[in-house]
């Protein structure tokens, strides 16, 4: 956590797996500022309609993720 603040990139994955090769495809889509208990979301382009909805699901993942960043 820089200077108390962590910053998480949330990414979309889409992968395709056909005859033994595989494809990923990784977009950036948002950046999660976290400031202590405060979030501040920056959304970037092509990010889905559904962002806030798919951030409840990932909240586990963000919690972890700021425990990392806050050492």
């Amino acid at each position: 956590m820089a200077g108390g603040r962590c910053i998480i990139p949330l990414i979309r994955a889409f992968s395709i797996c056909a005859g033994g090769t595989a494809v990923v495809s990784l977009t950036p889509v948002a950046l999660l500022f976290a400031e202590g208990e405060r979030e501040y979301l920056a959304l970037l382009p092509g990010a889905p309609r559904g962002i806030n909805d798919l951030i409840g699901e990932l909240r586990g993942d963000i919690e972890r993720e700021k425990e990392k960043c806050s050492g």
